[in-house]
């Protein structure tokens, strides 16, 4: 144990106590008072301080809650296996545009981010796609358990879903008959239909329990796969909530039965990551042309879910 009073005897300075934020270790730090506000006690400055920096504070305090896997779940990430939504997270967290980021494989674990979205940081949990332990565990905190779920991100890709497995690429070819990639986005969109009810399902358990969150926002993926007007407009439809597509049928069935007022929705292009799509020895290439048009895609996701 430091003794201050010795150490520090005779010497005109302060001394400031902090933690070391990895170590827990006690932090001292040797100031010479130059200026008279420095006599003032911190703790009468903490009140003005933390409102001006109000907003850092709370990004700082997300991060942390993010690192030691707490805190209430604000936005959760949903979707089928592939689509995207790992990705996507990496994509909004800047972590893409980093040299040493590699395309990660499927996720098999809830994956939590601490992601700033206008003034505020909000914490994200990106829920795998699989069926299994971990997916039951995430759906669980974030429909039942949290007590601050704000909105749903639901990830989808309008039949886009690259295996990249080529052992299960192979089966799908040989086996059940998907030669095409036309019979692939007929296979991916049928799957998608049935995981986006039972996501449905679980939006309406968290009305009935009063854990309901305020908006619902359909991310399309892969954006640069159909990047001209005509494909944009017939993806816009596929998803739209007031369409007449097989998923717009079940999200508006599901807005009836909890109440339309209740829940925002809206549907966006996104454009997480340029990849050429290839099965059975064919190619859709990326279409969208350059970096500025991905930039107009995020500036409205930000735009629109600023707007919820």
């Amino acid at each position: 144990m430091i003794d201050l009073q010795k150490e520090f005897k005779d010497r005109k300075i302060s001394v400031k106590f902090g933690l070391d934020y990895y170590s827990s270790t006690p932090i001292f730090k040797i100031m010479n008072i130059e200026n008279w506000s420095d006599i003032i006690p911190t703790f009468v400055k903490v009140p003005l301080k933390a409102y001006k920096y109000r907003h850092s504070i709370q990004k700082w305090w997300k991060r942390f809650l993010v690192f030691t896997d707490k805190g209430d779940t604000n936005i959760v990430v949903l979707g089928r296996p592939s689509v995207g939504k790992s990705v996507m997270a990496a994509y909004l967290y800047g972590e893409t545009n980093n040299l040493s980021w590699e395309l990660p494989q499927t996720s098999k674990d809830v994956e939590a981010k601490a992601l700033t979205l206008g003034d505020w940081t909000h914490i994200f949990r990106v829920i795998p796609g699989q069926t299994m332990n971990e997916r039951y565990r995430g759906l669980n905190e974030a429909f039942n358990s949290s007590t601050n779920l704000e909105g749903i991100i639901y990830v989808a890709d309008w039949g886009f879903t690259d295996v990249r497995d080529q052992t299960i690429k192979e089966y799908m070819v040989k086996e059940k008959g998907i030669t095409t990639i036309h019979k692939l986005r007929a296979f991916n969109l049928s799957e998608e239909l049935e995981d986006f009810k039972s996501v449905c399902t679980e939006i309406e358990k968290a009305f009935a329990i009063g854990k309901a969150p305020k908006w619902l926002m359909i991310v399309v993926n892969k954006a640069d796969l159909f990047f001209d007007d005509k494909k944009l407009n017939e993806a816009q439809a596929y998803y739209h909530p007031k369409g007449e597509s097989a998923f717009s049928k079940i999200l508006q069935k599901m807005l009836m039965q909890i109440g339309e007022q209740r829940l925002k929705c809206t549907a966006v292009p996104l454009c997480s990551f340029e990849r050429n799509l290839s099965w059975n020895n064919k190619v859709i290439s990326t279409q969208i042309k350059g970096e500025e048009n991905r930039k107009a895609l995020l500036k409205h996701f930000y735009s629109t879910i600023a707007n919820f």
